[in-house]
């Protein structure tokens, strides 16, 4: 069927659905039968489908083969995607099989897995174009995408191809969507799928010729144990990560795109390359091995590559729509590219209502900006995503120029692959449920190097949170902690660090690079302190728009919380931050970082309680002044 849909346009909407009672993870046969209890009256996802053969027999039969059965009439909550048997019959064809009874039983078991989401509802009013959030039970995402037709009709597909004939069957443990093609998620690596698309040929010649092809290898560490550590997990929102994976993004030029610069071989990218990055890197622009870091192409290539898994709404758009932003002001997310010491810049433009801007050197110009193309992004992997962009990608001489003379406010959950590896970043808690509190085991996080006494932990975002993007990272316990931060270009910076106020904190000492800032930071004084002397703006009339006691609170090492963002749910917090006394920033210092690298920075508890990190800010101190309030 057709789906009839106002205008052409999509708003990308990203919720969570409520938290099921227990974990989704992959789990085997056996486990299925043993935790089904059979509790529910009315009709079942599983009696649905048993009750329609002529529809669904086939899936059925895969569903009653590997025992999944069981768990779609019991308790719990489910989002299913059942093929109908004509494409489970078209199927097997393709497969050069005529039944199902002709395939193992693991790679049955695995497609019954790839169409089903376990522990969570997903109706399409919670759909967003590109990936959802909540993964199958085959630990692979679900991508969403709408086609037109020229009535003006539009159609959902999941995974690009396979087209949804009868959405929302609701039924009292979840929900169904029948669709027409049987789901086949990528069972190759990201380099695998670069070379099979014939569309970037010339970027696979470049990434295998670098050698940057074997820095995207690597799928999951399967020495991780999550049962070798004991993390209280009795509260019922406690997570702790059943998987260590690794992942990566690429943002990728067809060649139809180099075409458009008169570049067809790899000798000629060769040249193009050095004619920008031996600009930007004049002591490297002799050295000619291409599989050398420093070399020009090597950087070019490795500019296009990220080592975090990033799709299409989770470069800023699921940020933004949390609506913690403020739509009048622009949001800028940073990220760190496998080129060292180099960032990627993406963005909002309000101006234009745009979102997923790269690299907008010029803020007035929206055509200076870098774009996925919108037929082609979210190209799946089993360890990360390509997306295909319409310009050229480059650390360029002017791109190096902006970066290094804007403020970077990067939120500390960016600072952490493994959350967006292993989907633990990117999902948004309502009013009235708990937000995710992740634990992390020792060593799980590759940029955190802490004392034995250290509890490393995270919450999801929650839209009663006055933080910026809603989310945070904590740490509790008697902890002495150092955390890598991502590479700053070089110049000299006003260094801060932004928390949330509450009574349940500590205090501790900070260090930047390892030089103690100041003395110790007390996170559960408000900002209302005399030693701090905050006036909510507007309150003096003498100073209406608070910028006498910005002055005054700077000289005591402090600064109001940002007008930009605010907490979406009015429940604990009311307006922005910058109007809260519950949110502060305290100015860590004035430092000169002669050359792009990354820094460290130190936390040692010098009180009992808990340590909120939101976010760091770096600021030009050319700029500082005509900074603004956002």
């Amino acid at each position: 069927m057709k789906m009839q849909f106002s205008g052409n346009s999509f708003k990308y909407v990203i919720l969570s659905v409520l938290i099921s009672s227990f974990f989704v993870q992959a789990c085997n046969s056996d486990k299925i039968e043993e935790e089904s209890y059979y509790t529910f009256t009315g009709e079942l996802v599983g009696q649905y489908l048993q009750a329609r053969p002529d529809v669904y027999s086939e899936f059925v039969r895969l569903l009653d083969t590997t025992k999944v059965m069981s768990l779609l009439n019991a308790y719990g909550e489910y989002t299913c995607f059942a093929p109908d048997n004509e494409a489970m019959r078209a199927f097997y064809k393709e497969k050069g099989r005529n039944d199902l009874s002709e395939f193992p039983l693991d790679t049955l078991t695995k497609i019954a897995y790839d169409h089903i989401i376990n522990g969570f509802v997903v109706p399409t009013d919670l759909f967003v174009e590109g990936r959802l959030t909540q993964k199958t039970m085959s630990d692979r995402y679900i991508s969403i995408s709408y086609a037109s037709f020229n009535t003006g009709d539009l159609t959902i597909k999941v995974n690009k191809t396979a087209p949804i004939l009868q959405p929302d069957i609701e039924l009292h443990n979840g929900v169904i969507h029948e669709i027409g093609e049987v789901l086949k998620p990528s069972e190759k690596t990201l380099v695998e799928a670069l070379s099979s698309d014939s569309k970037f040929n010339l970027f696979y010649q470049a990434l295998v010729a670098t050698g940057l092809d074997k820095e995207l290898t690597l799928v999951e560490d399967e020495s991780y144990d999550p049962d070798a550590f004991y993390i209280d997990q009795s509260a019922a929102n406690v997570r702790v990560p059943k998987t260590r994976k690794y992942g990566f993004t690429a943002m990728v030029e067809s060649d139809s795109i180099y075409a458009t610069y008169g570049i067809t071989n790899l000798d000629e990218l060769t040249a193009y390359a050095k004619q920008i990055y031996d600009v930007v890197y004049p002591l490297d622009a002799g050295i000619t091995d291409i599989t050398d870091r420093k070399n020009s192409l090597n950087r070019f290539v490795a500019y296009h590559l990220i080592n975090k898994e990033i799709n299409y709404v989770n470069f800023i758009i699921h940020w933004d729509e949390t609506n913690h932003s403020i739509k009048t002001y622009n949001m800028f997310e940073y990220i760190e590219t496998m080129c060292p010491n180099t960032l990627m810049e993406v963005r909002t433009n309000r101006g234009t209502s745009e979102t997923n801007l790269f690299n907008m050197v010029d803020p007035d110009d929206p055509q200076s900006a870098i774009r996925l193309n919108p037929d082609n992004y979210d190209n799946d992997a089993i360890n990360g995503v390509y997306h295909e962009i319409d310009k050229i990608l480059a650390y360029d001489f002017k791109f190096a120029s902006y970066i290094s003379s804007k403020r970077l406010r990067m939120d500390a959950a960016s600072f952490f692959p493994e959350f967006m590896n292993n989907n633990i970043r990117g999902k948004v808690n309502v009013a009235g449920i708990n937000s995710e509190l992740w634990k992390f085991p020792p060593g799980y996080i590759e940029r955190v190097q802490a004392s034995e006494g250290t509890e490393f932990g995270y919450f999801n975002a929650d839209d009663r949170y006055l933080d910026y993007q809603g989310d945070e990272v904590y740490l509790r316990g008697l902890y002495n902690f150092t955390i890598t931060t991502p590479a700053v270009p070089a110049g000299t910076y006003e260094v801060r660090f932004g928390w949330k106020v509450e009574t349940k904190r500590g205090a501790a000492q900070l260090y930047w690079d390892g030089i103690p800032c100041g003395i110790p930071l007390d996170l559960r004084i408000f900002a209302t302190d005399p030693s701090i002397g905050y006036e909510v703006p507007g309150s003096n009339s003498a100073d209406p728009q608070g910028f006498e006691n910005d002055k005054m609170m700077r000289n005591r090492g402090y600064m109001k919380g940002p007008a930009s963002f605010q907490a979406a749910n009015t429940t604990w917090f009311t307006g922005n931050a910058r109007i809260n006394d519950g949110y502060l920033r305290r100015i860590l210092g004035i430092y000169t970082f002669k050359e792009a690298s990354t820094h460290t920075f130190t936390v040692v508890a010098a009180r009992s309680g808990e340590f909120m990190f939101d976010f760091l800010e770096f600021v030009p101190v050319e700029v500082i002044e005509s900074e603004g309030i956002d």
